[in-house]
């Protein structure tokens, strides 16, 4: 690659450059904790000591910790649940908008299920919860589920639906779902 390449020298009677080392003579102007360190009297700190070794570390030990506590702590509180487990079968709700109508789709799936199952009565209550609080829509959705994956489907208008809030009724079991709208 460089082997066209012209080595520039230097005109006239300059001598070349050269640089000397001398770690004394560069250690004398040196901060104290350099001379320290090359002495060897200074050891970095190692392991979980070095998360509280100084201010900036000990501050972002106690942020983190803070921002995992808030996440764990909100989704504990948090009402949203769009999923859940009734005897194994997983329960999923779903909704979003489309032009003027809401769709709502809940799905049951078990993937562990045989094909020669027995077969239970599913039953979903949904309702639609509008920007008030109130419920602005209602509707029981009924399937018999025995194996494998099976939807209960709705469309409704949309009267201001914020979010809708499903509660499955499954071999005498019952459980609340709530799925925020999505646009």
């Amino acid at each position: 690659m460089f082997e066209d390449a012209e080595e520039i020298k230097k005109e006239g009677g300059e001598k070349e450059l050269h640089f000397y080392y001398n770690r004394e003579e560069r250690l004398k102007n040196a901060p104290q904790n350099v001379k320290d360190y090359y002495e060897g009297k200074m050891k970095p700190v190692r392991g979980f000591r070095v998360l509280f070794a100084n201010k900036q570390n000990r501050f972002m030990l106690l942020t983190l910790v803070i921002v995992i506590a808030f996440a764990w702590i909100y989704t504990g509180l948090n009402n949203s649940r769009s999923g859940t487990n009734i005897n194994g079968i997983l329960f999923d709700a779903q909704a979003f908008r489309y032009e003027d109508d809401i769709y709502v789709n809940i799905k049951a799936q078990n993937k562990k299920a045989l094909q020669n199952a027995t077969p239970f009565p599913v039953l979903a209550e949904v309702r639609g919860i509008n920007s008030d609080g109130e419920v602005s829509y209602k509707e029981e959705l009924t399937i018999v589920y025995d194996y494998g994956e099976k939807y209960l489907r709705t469309k409704f208008a949309d009267y201001d639906i914020i979010r809708v809030d499903v509660t499955v009724n499954a071999a005498g079991i019952e459980k609340e779902l709530t799925a925020f709208i999505k646009h």
